[in-house]
């Protein structure tokens, strides 16, 4: 686990991001005051299921939405908002020092161009390499992925390549410009095991090569435990919890991440014991409930009714910088994911 000194400063610092969309059904909140820093190194997960905001979150820090509306907030970048920043400086800085790796390569790639020369691509427009050195580069990155017969690979396009060899090159073309900071986003969708595996090694591997950060945006929780330095965890595009890996798995404080926690599927689990869902359906990105958003599922709503009139601020849980946003953070001290496991079940 990375330890970060108090005093070093983050490469991005986001602070009550709030990104919405005008629909004709109301303004979806898709992120509703989002704040939290990433440092050189380190490797940063989000985590949350479908809807959370966690993807528009990140597309909104690369400036890639046009169809989203930044209602507050700042994502600082070294030191620089890149909100106020004019979209040619925005445009330099998104794929030389910030990239990112699409959930969907098979989409992300231009069918009708070779992989080679997508790759290359960067390197020409973010450092002005000519064609025949930016071929150069792009096989080297084929390459440093882990890509056999790199050369070869280059000249094919993205059907000729299979799902893990097409992710592989989404992350050759993420880190042609060696940038500080990689958003990697869903990295491992629709991928079987053992190629999830060989990909987040290439990521991890690369990013201890170029000395960069990792921002992983997945709802793969085992993902996250054998990656994450510090996770966060979003609900209705919130944040309901943050802290070190070892205290969201071990010390789990909020009861959206401990419901996310049991129910996990167990290694040595009787054959007939049922899986634990969160109940109820989850809450809509336009008529967000006016307290904590998860209040209508939880199971440790307070009875004096703040949960449901009052929208809980993120303080400390079990140590600093382990911050859970819950009325019931003192009635939950002791709650721990296999007592909330048990009571799903009814054992």
């Amino acid at each position: 686990m990375i330890e970060f000194a108090a005093s070093a400063p983050p490469l991005l610092s986001v602070r009550d991001l709030r990104a919405y969309f005008d629909t004709n059904d109301g303004v979806v909140r898709a992120v509703d005051g989002v704040s939290f820093d990433v440092r050189r190194g380190e490797v940063f997960a989000v985590v949350g299921e479908s809807g959370s905001g966690k993807s528009v979150m990140a597309t909104t820090i690369m400036g890639l939405p046009r169809t989203v509306r930044i209602a507050s907030g700042e994502v600082r970048w070294k030191g620089r908002d890149l909100l106020q920043l004019p979209e040619s400086e925005h445009r330099r800085i998104r794929g030389k020092e910030i990239a990112m790796i699409f959930q969907d390569p098979l989409t992300a790639l231009n069918p009708v161009h070779q992989v080679g020369r997508q790759i290359g691509e960067m390197a020409r427009i973010h450092e002005g390499l000519s064609r025949k050195a930016a071929g150069r580069r792009a096989i080297e990155m084929l390459d440093l992925v882990g890509i056999p017969e790199a050369a070869k690979r280059a000249r094919m396009y993205p059907h000729e390549f299979s799902g893990g060899m097409r992710q592989r090159a989404m992350i050759a073309m993420a880190i042609t410009c060696r940038p500080d900071l990689l958003i990697a986003d869903e990295p491992t969708t629709a991928l079987d095991v053992t190629v999830q595996a060989q990909v987040l090694e290439v990521l991890m591997r690369i990013k201890d090569e170029i000395d960069s950060a990792i921002m992983l945006i997945t709802h793969d929780l085992g993902v996250v435990a054998g990656l994450a330095d510090r996770v966060m965890v979003m609900y209705a595009g919130r944040t309901v919890e943050v802290g070190t890996a070892p205290e969201l798995f071990y010390r789990a404080r909020h009861p959206y991440t401990l419901g996310l926690l049991a129910s996990l599927a167990r290694l040595g689990a009787r054959r007939d014991e049922p899986l634990v869902p969160i109940p109820g359906a989850p809450a809509s990105s336009i008529e967000v409930p006016p307290g904590c958003a998860f209040n209508p599922r939880c199971s440790f709503v307070s009875s004096d009714g703040r949960c449901a009139q009052t929208r809980p601020e993120l303080r400390e849980a079990t140590a600093p910088g382990h911050l859970a946003a819950c009325h019931e953070l003192e009635a939950l001290d002791g709650v721990s994911v296999e007592s909330v496991r048990r009571a799903g079940t009814g054992r």
